[in-house]
C-alpha cells in the first residue's frame, strides 16, 4: 500500500507540474441564448485529437497551441453544433461560444459519471440522468417511482428504513452490518450506501444519475453493478425560488419550496429547502390505524463561496426525519379478523396496533472545496459527517396472534475524505487521481417477543394460528406426545424477550486513478484502477432481555432464547486488499453519435456474520466481469436514442435467504454462497421533441440473469437456473408530455405515463407462490400554468387503472411455512399549486 501511495504521489507531482506550463493558449465560455452557461459542453480542434469537456462554470482552456489557424467545433446536446474558424496568436487568446436557443429541441444533460463535468453523449458508459424537470413533470417524489423509468434498475421499497436496490438482476442487501453493498448510493459525491440511510426525500433535487455495470475505479467500493448519485441544486448568484402545496387522497399533505439569496455579489450564495409530507396509510389495520403511510419532515441548508477567481467551497448540510407506520405484512395462509384473506381489501389484523412504526432520522454535511490552476486541471477536497439511526416494528407473522412480534434498529456514524486531482494534458488525456478514506460504526439490534401459545403453531405447522375468522387460538402446554420426552405437556410462556445485538467496524483506504485518451481523431481509450484496501470488525451477543425463558427454546437448541442462541460477546476482523480496474474503448462518428465497448471487474468484500446460534461465518469475496456495447445518438437535436448490451459472470455468487433448521438451532435472514451465475440482457430509451410543446419519451429493458446449474467444481447448484430475485425478463416505461398555449402566457398541459414488468419472484430460491404476475401501472399529471405570474395549478394520478400488485412476499413468516405479503398501492389522486419566484 505504501507504494502505491508514493506512486500516486509522483503522478500527481508530475501532472501538477504539467498544469503550471505556458504557452500559447485559447480559453473562453459556454453560453446559450440566455446567457446561461453549459458545463459540460464539448469543444474539440477539428482535424486534431484535442478535445476537452467546459468546466461547472461552462469554461473551457486548451493550451500549447501552435500559431496560426484552427477550426474549433463545440457542440452540446439541444444546441445546433457551432463550427468556428479562429486565428491563434502567440500567448493568451478568448472564444466565447454562444448557443442558438431552438423551439423545438431536447433538453441538454450534464453529468459528473466520470468525476468531471461532460455532456451525456460524451461518456462511454450506460447510464441514465433523471433530471429536475422531468421529475415534476411526471410528479415523481419517492426513488423507486423513478426507478420506472430507468431501464435495468428496480427499487423496492417495502419501508423506508430498507429499500432494495436493484441493478441489471443483482440486488444490494446488508444482511450484516459489515455487508457492503453492491449498487453504491451516493449524495453529493459522498456514499451514502448503507440501506437504511440510502433512499432519501428527493426535494430540491437537480438530477439523479444511474450508472449501470461495475463502477468501483469511480464510485468506489461498493459499485460492484452500478450506482445512484443524488446531486440536489446549489445555490446561485440569482435570487429565487419556489413554493408548493397539495393534498390527495388518504389525507394527503404535502408543503415543499426553496429559496436562493446572493447574500455577497459574486462571493456568497445560499439556499434553503424543505419538505413536509404526510399520507395516512391505505392499509387499515383491525387493531387501530393504518399501515404503509407517510410521515416525513426533510431540510437542506446549502452555501457557495468563492473567496477568489480561483476558488470554491460548497457547504450542504441534510436533515430528514421519517415518522411513519407499520408495514402491513398480511399471511398469504390464514384470514384476518374479518374473517378475509384477499390482500387487496387492503384490511389487515396485526396484534401491536399502533406500536408498528417504522422511521429514521438522517443528519449529514459536506464540505467541498475545489482549487482551480487552469480551467481544465484542479484540486478536489471533499469532507463529509453522516449520522443516520432507523427503527423498524413489525408483525411478523400477519395475523391477530402474538406469534412473531420482531424489531430492528439500526445506527451508523459515517466520516469520508476525499482529494483528487483533475487534470488535462496536451489537450488529449483528462481525467483525475487521487485517494479517500472511509470510516463507518455501525450497528444492528434485532429484538424478538414471543407468546409461545401462539407461536407452537408455527412450530408444529397446526394450521391452526387463528381460527376461520382470524381470531387467535392459543395452545397452553406443548401437547402430550411421548414423542417430546420430558417435554411433554409442559406449559408454554406468554411473555418472553430476547435480543441479539450486532457492532460493526468498517474501514476503508481507496487510491485511484481514471482518465480518457484521444487515440486518434474518432477513436479514444478510457481506462481505470482503484486499490482498495479494507478492515472489518464484527462483534455480536445475543441475550435474554425480559418475561420467561422459551420452553420451545429447548426444541431449537437457543434456551433459554428461541431464536438467538445466548452467549458472551463474539468477535470476527478481516482484512483484505482488492484491485478493481475498467477499460473501453469509444468510437465517435460525429460529434452527435458514438459507439463504445467496455470492460470492468467489480468486486463484493467478504461477508462477516454470526447465525443465530453464534457460530461465526465470513463468505469469499463476490467477483463479476462484466462487459458492455453501447449506441449513442442525437438526431437533429430533436430525438436521442441510446441502446445498451451486457454481460456479467459472477464467482461466489451471495444470495439472502431465510433459513429455519431445528437441528442446528439456525433461526434467521442471512447470506448464503449462491455459486456461480450470470446475466445478460439490453437497455434502450428513446426521446423525441416532436414539435414546440410536444414530447415522446420511452425505455425497454430485457434481462436474463439466472444462477448456473453447477459451480466452480462441477457440482449441481441449489439454485440451478432460477431466476435471480426482484428481477422482470422484460420492463418498459412510455410517455408523452403536452404542453398547449390556451391564452397568452397561459398553457394547459398533461403528462400521462405508463410502465410495465413482466413476472418477478421475491426470493431466489424461486417459491412458488412467492412472486408477482406481470403488471403496469397508468399515471397522469396535468394542469395549467399561468407562465407569467408562474403560478402552477396541476392534478396527478397514480395507479389510475386500479392494479392490484404485491411488493412484497415471504418474510419472516416465511420461516415457519406462513409467508406473509405487502400489497402495493391503490389507486391515488391529488392536486398541488406551485409558485415559483
Amino acid at each position: 500500500m505504501k507504494q502505491t501511495l508514493s506512486v500516486l504521489l509522483l503522478l500527481i507531482i508530475a501532472l501538477f507540474s504539467y498544469g503550471q506550463v505556458q504557452t500559447n493558449s485559447l480559453r473562453g465560455k459556454i453560453r446559450d441564448a440566455n446567457k446561461n452557461v453549459l458545463p459540460g459542453a464539448s469543444v474539440v480542434i477539428v482535424d486534431t485529437k484535442y478535445g476537452v469537456n467546459a468546466n461547472e462554470a461552462g469554461e473551457y482552456l486548451f493550451d500549447q497551441l501552435q500559431a496560426g489557424k484552427i477550426t474549433i467545433r463545440a457542440s452540446y446536446v439541444g444546441f445546433e453544433t457551432r463550427t468556428i474558424d479562429y486565428e491563434v496568436r502567440q500567448g493568451k487568446n478568448e472564444l466565447n461560444i454562444t448557443f442558438k436557443n431552438a423551439d423545438i429541441k431536447l433538453e441538454g444533460v450534464t453529468v459528473t459519471s466520470q468525476k468531471r463535468d461532460q455532456q451525456i453523449l460524451d461518456v462511454p458508459i450506460t447510464l441514465n440522468v433523471i433530471s429536475s424537470r422531468f421529475m415534476e413533470d411526471l410528479n415523481i417524489t419517492k426513488i423507486d417511482e423513478l426507478a420506472g423509468f430507468v431501464p435495468g434498475l428496480q427499487v423496492r421499497m417495502q419501508g423506508t428504513d430498507r429499500p432494495s436496490f436493484v441493478i441489471r438482476g443483482l440486488t444490494s442487501d446488508e444482511v450484516s452490518p459489515t455487508a457492503q453493498p453492491r449498487v453504491s448510493v451516493f449524495y453529493n459525491n459522498v456514499p451514502i450506501s448503507r440501506t437504511s440511510g440510502a433512499a432519501v426525500e428527493l426535494f430540491d433535487m437537480q438530477q439523479v444519475d444511474v450508472l449501470k455495470g461495475p463502477q468501483g475505479t469511480l464510485f468506489g467500493r461498493g459499485a460492484q453493478i452500478g450506482a445512484i448519485h443524488y446531486i440536489s441544486k446549489k445555490p446561485t448568484s440569482d435570487f429565487g425560488g419556489f413554493v408548493t402545496a397539495g393534498v390527495g387522497n388518504f389525507s394527503q399533505k404535502e408543503l415543499s419550496g426553496a429559496i436562493n439569496i446572493p447574500v455577497v455579489k459574486n462571493k456568497l450564495f445560499v439556499r434553503a429547502a424543505g419538505l413536509y409530507d404526510y399520507q395516512n396509510g391505505y392499509i387499515r389495520n383491525t387493531f387501530g390505524g393504518n399501515l404503509n403511510g407517510k410521515n416525513s419532515l426533510a431540510g437542506r441548508f446549502s452555501a457557495s463561496f468563492l473567496p477568489t477567481i480561483n476558488d470554491k467551497i460548497d457547504l450542504v448540510v441534510n436533515f430528514q426525519k421519517d415518522d411513519n407506520p407499520g408495514l402491513g405484512f398480511m399471511s398469504m395462509s390464514y384470514p384476518n379478523t374479518e374473517g378475509g384473506k384477499n390482500p387487496f381489501d387492503y384490511v389487515a389484523s396485526l396484534e401491536q396496533g399502533k406500536n408498528l412504526a417504522t422511521g429514521k432520522e438522517i443528519f449529514d454535511a459536506t464540505l467541498s472545496a475545489k482549487h482551480y490552476l487552469n480551467e481544465n486541471s484542479y484540486w478536489t477536497s471533499i469532507s463529509s459527517y453522516r449520522k443516520l439511526s432507523a427503527n423498524s416494528r413489525w408483525d411478523g407473522d400477519g395475523t391477530a396472534a402474538a406469534a412473531i412480534d420482531m424489531s430492528e434498529d439500526d445506527g451508523a456514524r459515517q466520516v469520508f475524505q476525499e482529494i483528487r486531482y483533475n487534470y488535462s494534458v496536451k489537450n488529449k488525456l483528462n481525467g483525475s487521481i487521487g485517494g479517500s478514506y472511509w470510516n463507518e460504526k455501525a450497528s444492528q439490534n434485532y429484538w424478538f417477543s414471543p407468546n409461545e401459545q401462539n407461536m407452537v403453531h408455527l412450530f408444529f405447522n397446526t394450521g391452526y394460528l387463528v381460527t376461520p375468522n382470524g381470531q387467535p387460538y392459543p395452545m397452553t402446554n406443548l401437547p402430550p406426545d411421548p414423542r417430546l420426552g420430558p417435554l411433554a405437556g409442559m406449559p408454554l410462556v406468554t411473555n418472553h424477550q430476547e435480543e441479539n445485538k450486532s457492532n460493526a467496524l468498517n474501514q476503508a483506504a481507496e487510491v485511484f486513478a481514471d482518465g480518457n485518451y484521444q487515440l486518434t481523431k474518432k477513436i479514444s481509450f478510457t481506462g481505470g484502477v482503484r486499490i482498495t484496501s479494507e478492515w472489518f470488525e464484527l462483534t455480536s451477543m445475543s441475550q435474554m432481555t425480559g418475561g420467561s425463558p422459551s420452553t420451545l427454546g429447548f426444541l431449537s437448541g437457543n434456551y433459554p432464547n428461541l431464536f438467538f442462541k445466548p452467549g458472551s460477546e463474539k468477535q470476527i476482523t478481516e482484512s483484505s486488499l482488492a484491485f478493481t480496474f475498467r477499460g473501453g474503448l469509444k468510437y465517435s462518428f460525429n460529434e452527435n453519435s458514438n459507439l463504445f465497448a467496455g470492460y470492468s471487474k467489480g468486486r463484493r468484500p467478504e461477508v462477516l456474520q454470526f447465525t443465530s446460534a453464534g457460530e461465526e461465518q465470513v463468505l469469499d469475496a463476490e467477483i463479476v466481469n462484466s462487459f458492455d456495447l453501447g449506441f449513442k445518438t442525437a438526431i437533429h437535436q430533436r430525438f436521442w436514442f441510446d441502446l445498451g448490451v451486457f454481460y456479467h459472470d459472477y464467482l461466489n455468487f451471495q444470495t439472502s435467504a431465510w433459513v429455519a433448521d431445528a437441528t442446528s438451532g439456525e433461526f434467521n435472514y442471512i447470506v448464503k454462497d449462491g455459486g456461480k451465475a450470470s446475466a445478460y440482457g439490453a437497455e434502450a430509451n428513446f426521446k423525441y421533441a416532436v414539435s414546440k410543446g410536444l414530447n415522446f419519451f420511452g425505455n425497454y429493458a430485457y434481462i436474463n440473469a439466472r444462477f448456473a446449474d453447477n459451480d466452480v467444481d462441477g457440482v449441481k447448484q441449489e439454485y440451478a437456473n432460477h431466476l435471480f430475485r426482484l428481477t422482470p425478463d422484460h420492463s418498459f416505461a412510455i410517455g408523452l408530455n403536452v404542453r398547449h398555449e390556451i391564452a397568452k402566457e397561459v398553457f394547459l398541459f398533461g403528462t400521462p405515463s405508463y410502465s410495465y414488468q413482466t413476472k418477478i419472484f421475491f426470493e431466489d430460491a424461486n417459491t412458488p407462490g412467492l412472486e408477482q404476475a406481470a403488471y403496469g401501472l397508468l399515471n397522469f399529471r396535468g394542469g395549467v400554468e399561468l407562465a407569467e405570474k408562474r403560478i402552477t395549478l396541476a392534478v396527478w394520478g397514480s395507479n389510475l387503472l386500479g392494479e392490484e400488485y404485491i411488493v412484497s412476499a415471504g418474510n419472516t413468516g416465511s420461516l415457519f411455512g406462513n409467508p406473509t405479503q405487502i400489497p402495493g398501492a391503490p389507486r391515488m389522486f391529488g392536486t398541488k399549486v406551485s409558485w415559483k419566484f
